[in-house]
């Protein structure tokens, strides 16, 4: 399952310090994880992208760069199906439960 109040587009990031997994909708390259406080690199810390929060599904982005990462969270924050559909065939898909983690 995917963590709690995850968007469509959102990043999951995982805190290096407690492992703690959130959805982070930002474009800053550090994040504050909200169990510990831990300042967190999301590029580096990176799970994947929330394809579809409805079907618990995520897209690897791992290898790609902040620009790709910020161009695709928009698009998919917008809700058009023909997109999604077009980023699923493109990327690889995770399974689900936590991205795959």
């Amino acid at each position: 399952m995917l963590p709690e109040h995850s968007k469509p587009g959102d990043t999951i990031v995982q805190c290096n310090d407690c492992g703690h997994l959130w959805p982070y909708s930002g474009s800053n390259e550090l994040a504050v994880c909200p169990k510990c406080g831990l300042n967190t690199r999301v590029m580096a810390n990176q799970r994947g992208m929330v394809l579809s929060s409805d079907e618990r599904t995520c897209i690897e982005i791992d290898q790609y760069s902040q620009t790709v990462r910020r161009a695709l969270s928009l698009g998919l924050k917008q809700g058009d199906r023909d997109y999604r559909k077009g980023i699923a065939d493109a990327f690889p898909t995770k399974g689900g439960e936590y991205c795959g983690i």
